[in-house]
């Protein structure tokens, strides 16, 4: 087979970051919904580069807005193994429409960098996938089989994005090498309706550099996390007792993947904070009565009560037109936001969201640090972006 990159395939150890393991820091983390402009957010995001020094990623809602098709961009690991792993996702029954390279290949020249691929599927027809699958909706069948296929070969290839409005970019170097590699720039002019930004790789283990950068992303869900969770194993059972797969494998995909099955099944956004971010005895004292035999309820629930951001944490996390953002209900993470009536901005760092607003010329309606534990939630369609309140549900259950 014809060498197709100047490109040497590299083991597990060698995306780890080898025997010298990954340098200190911590993860920033920028994040806006509504109209603004990508390249001052880019620029703003980069006074956070000093928390960590390997890995960043950017996830772009409705870059691919109103396709009928599925977008995935894959990385390889081996180059020999792109037409066997094509062949893989063809027997799902899906069209490639068409294949190109995500990245220009002069950078293969100057990066070390796994062979990364842009593909455009359309999915199987509903007898199909009814017949293959007995699921008639084309969402969760493309999203079954992009879990099953990071889990199956998570040695060899990542579906590291797979929606049908949203593209994210990933590297295992700094923001400045993200955004020439991808050349993100060239989005501004595109449609978008919110981004993710996140610098550094993940504390907790993966399976190398390559494949745990964030934001992780699946479907029409991506999310940004800092800190570590003790609460791992807990929300890793929780999920698989749900028959939800990890297929990054980090304590910070568990919490992504929880918030959009508690924001599917009808959860308030009060109750979904409840659930991740206990009360303390003080404060279950002061409850309104029916208030505290709800909480009662769900945090007794078998599998609910698995689910918990204990320990040090902050994450933002995008499920559709809806963006969150927690704390951890001891505040041993930074987190902050700010937002008028055109753009929210939420951060690791208060000076990261005023960075944002200077660049974009907005003035900023509130700009504060949410108390620990608390849930902040916005909506965001067709740019225009709303603050929910506590008693909103993505539907009435």
């Amino acid at each position: 087979m014809e060498r197709l990159f100047n490109y040497k395939p590299m083991d597990i150890a060698t995306f780890s970051g080898g025997v010298e393991g990954l340098p200190k820091g911590a993860c920033g983390l920028l994040a806006a919904v509504g109209e603004f402009s990508l390249n001052a957010l880019l620029k703003s995001a980069m006074c956070l580069q000093y928390r960590g020094r390997t890995g960043a990623g950017v996830t772009l809602k409705g870059i691919y807005k109103d396709n009928s098709f599925y977008v995935f961009h894959i990385m390889y690991r081996n180059q020999y193994k792109v037409a066997e792993l094509e062949q893989v996702i063809n027997s799902w029954g899906v069209h490639i429409l068409e294949s190109q390279d995500l990245v220009a290949r002069k950078y293969y020249y100057e990066y070390d960098l796994p062979i990364i691929k842009r593909y455009f599927v359309t999915p199987p027809t509903t007898d199909e996938m009814m017949y293959r699958e007995r699921i008639n909706d084309d969402y969760q069948y493309i999203m079954k089989h992009v879990s099953r296929f990071n889990k199956d070969f998570m040695d060899d290839a990542r579906i590291f994005s797979s929606s049908k409005e949203n593209g994210t970019f990933l590297t295992a170097f700094e923001l400045t090498d993200t955004i020439k590699i991808y050349d993100l720039p060239k989005y501004e002019d595109e449609y978008y309706e919110a981004c993710l930004i996140h610098l550094r790789w993940p504390t907790s283990s993966g399976r190398g550099l390559w494949w745990g950068p964030q934001p992780i992303s699946l479907g029409e869900i991506a999310g940004v996390h800092n800190g570590h969770l003790s609460s791992d194993k807990s929300n890793a059972i929780a999920l698989e007792q749900l028959g939800i797969n990890l297929h990054v494998g980090t304590d910070s995909e568990a919490i992504f993947l929880q918030t959009d099955y508690l924001l599917r099944k009808g959860y308030s956004i009060e109750e979904i904070e409840w659930i991740l971010s206990r009360k303390f005895p003080q404060e279950l004292k002061s409850m309104d009565k029916d208030k505290k035999i709800r909480y009662e309820e769900i945090v007794n629930d078998p599998i609910l009560k698995r689910m918990k951001m204990s320990g040090p944490a902050t994450a933002i996390v995008l499920v559709g037109d809806v963006i969150l953002g927690f704390t951890d209900r001891d505040h041993l993470r930074s987190f902050s936001l700010g937002y008028n009536d055109k753009v929210a901005i939420l951060g690791s760092e208060q000076r990261a969201i005023l960075s944002a607003a200077y660049f974009m010329e907005e003035e900023l309606e509130s700009v504060y640090d949410p108390d620990a534990g608390k849930v902040v939630a916005f909506k965001v369609e067709g740019k225009n972006v709303k603050k929910l309140d506590y008693g909103w549900k993505w539907y009435e259950a």
